[in-house]
């Protein structure tokens, strides 16, 4: 295997040159740096990693925690973190903390530990909290996406949910529904609890009633347990007008119940969600119709937030942001307003 003095000797300059390059250090000419760079290619030479963190006490690593590597909702977060990593010299690692505190402080621990030069961390979860205020006291950098730092310590940038919801109400309105109910996950989430005071403030302000159901998470089969229990209690006859599902996933199962009971959408009742997810990536295959929802931008979330957190391990003493992003409002068939 090739190794510095290699390179410097096919390239006809020292070991002192090659290194520099190696360590993305200044101090080297352009026609150099092209004769060094020739000659790693042709010797098929690595850089060592851990030598090169050593001399630049940087890894040119930075971990990423996300709730889940598999839900489609990600995939559009990551593939902005992938894009603006690949304009900077940094190389990334994703981990999933599978929604557990406990398994999220392992990997910060572990990424901390001089493995990467910073983190990401994603996530609603209140119990994440108190993990990322310890770990924002180390200097340690962070950024954390969704989760709301009432302090000014770390990073953050997040989703104005409260706004989103209030546009799927006010779009209800319009429609002329008057009794929405309104469906959540989990209130062990800050994402959840956001939106739900969204509906309730946006219901308020109309004049209207809230009514909110939890049925303890996002997934499909709970929003078709939930709507199978109110039809159970209340029968078809007693419909509410429209029901808001917090999340698209619980959407897709509720009106999986309502077909299966004969209840037209949007004829019979209106329905909307929030995360504009595709139905097929969630196992969804029969035909329903379009969900109205609510788009987050999360790929320029994934790009915002790699950017604040390299500019912050180039800066350790830079001020910390917090940017906040606005979701909008898709309107599909789901709670198409019927003629007169």
């Amino acid at each position: 295997m090739a190794n510095l003095i290699d390179v410097a000797k096919k390239a006809g300059v020292s070991k002192t040159l090659v290194s520099r390059v190696v360590n993305g250090q200044k101090g080297v000419g352009e026609e150099s740096r092209k004769k060094i760079m020739k000659a790693m290619r042709e010797l098929n030479y690595i850089p060592n990693g851990t030598a090169r963190a050593l001399v630049t006490g940087r890894t040119a690593m930075i971990g990423i925690i996300l709730d889940s590597l598999c839900e489609p909702y990600f995939f559009e977060l990551i593939k902005g973190i992938q894009h603006e990593i690949m304009n900077s010299n940094y190389h990334v690692i994703f981990c999933s903390g599978e929604n557990s505190a406990e398994l999220k402080e392992q990997y910060i621990d572990f990424f901390a530990s001089g493995r990467t030069d910073g983190v990401i961390i994603y996530g609603s979860n209140y119990d994440d909290i108190e993990l990322i205020s310890r770990i924002s006291q180390s200097n340690f950098p962070i950024a954390v996406i969704e989760n709301v730092m009432e302090d000014d310590s770390v990073n953050n940038v997040i989703v104005e949910n409260g706004y989103g919801s209030r546009l799927v109400v006010e779009h209800l309105y319009e429609t002329g529904c008057r009794n929405i109910l309104h469906i959540t996950g989990t209130k062990f989430s800050k994402v959840a609890t956001d939106r739900q005071k969204g509906y309730e403030d946006a219901m308020k302000e109309l004049g209207l009633s809230p009514v909110t159901f939890d049925c303890g998470d996002f997934k499909i089969d709970l929003g078709e347990k939930m709507v199978e229990e109110y039809l159970q209690k209340t029968g078809r006859n007693a419909l509410p007008d429209a029901i808001y599902f917090g999340a698209d996933t619980l959407a897709y199962g509720g009106m999986r119940a309502l077909k299966r009971h004969g209840i037209r959408i949007p004829e019979d009742i209106k329905i909307a969600g929030f995360d504009d997810d595709d139905p097929f990536s969630y196992g969804v295959r029969e035909p329903l119709p379009g969900l109205t929802t609510i788009r987050q931008p999360l790929y320029n979330l994934g790009v915002e937030t790699v950017k604040l957190l390299i500019a912050q391990i180039r800066n350790p003493g830079m001020k910390r942001e917090k940017r906040i992003f606005y979701p909008e409002l898709i309107v599909r068939e789901s709670t198409k307003k019927l003629p007169e």
